[in-house]
């Protein structure tokens, strides 16, 4: 007699964005990581520390940046350097959108 085991597809890890709120995979999201030293890293996949994510469209940054909703994920204040940091990174963001459009899924 031979057993078969079904087994069903692995699925990818949810994550929230602060931002809107909405639960996306993983992958879709950009994650932001407070690092042993209260610095910040914008893309840190596997790196250690406390982190956040948030969606790649600019709404959602600047929601996140509004008012202390990244603060409170992050478990520390934002300093005006990690500001500065997370604005350019928006600036950015808003150069590489496409008639000011985002194609997820």
């Amino acid at each position: 007699m031979v057993t078969i085991r079904m087994t069903r597809p692995k699925q990818a890890p949810q994550r929230t964005c602060v931002g809107c709120g909405a639960r996306k995979d993983q992958r879709l999201l950009v994650r932001i990581v407070r690092g042993p030293d209260s610095g910040l890293i914008i893309g840190g996949g596997r790196v250690s520390g406390r982190g956040a994510y948030i969606c790649p469209a600019s709404e959602c940054w600047k929601r996140a940046l509004k008012g202390t909703r990244l603060e409170h994920c992050l478990r520390s204040s934002l300093t005006i350097e990690n500001r500065a940091a997370l604005l350019q990174y928006l600036s950015s963001l808003q150069e590489s959108e496409p008639n000011g459009k985002i194609h997820t899924e």
